[in-house]
């Protein structure tokens, strides 16, 4: 049962520490199977209290390219997990 518990506290600081920088630039690193990682620069425009969202602009180094801009979603689970990791730029 003490696991349960633990958990229940990993996840309540997990959540206020994404509170904490909401509105600031971070760095997410996703799983994507077996070895494989994918970097993402975003900025963690809204969090709620079962998820939070980042929103991701690519930036095309070509003159009068069009730059799009979208939105992701991620649970507090995926951090817990480590099936996501985020580094907060300060």
């Amino acid at each position: 049962m003490s696991d349960a518990f633990a958990d229940v506290a990993k996840m309540k600081k997990i959540k206020e520490e994404i509170k904490a920088h909401e509105g600031q630039e971070v760095e997410l690193t996703l799983e994507n199977g077996r070895k494989r990682e994918k970097n993402k620069i975003g900025r963690l425009t809204e969090v709620y209290p079962s998820l939070f969202i980042v929103e991701y602009s690519d930036q095309s180094s070509e003159a009068g390219a069009i730059s799009n801009t979208y939105v992701e979603s991620y649970t507090y689970s995926d951090i817990l997990t480590e099936k996501t990791l985020i580094r907060y730029f300060d």
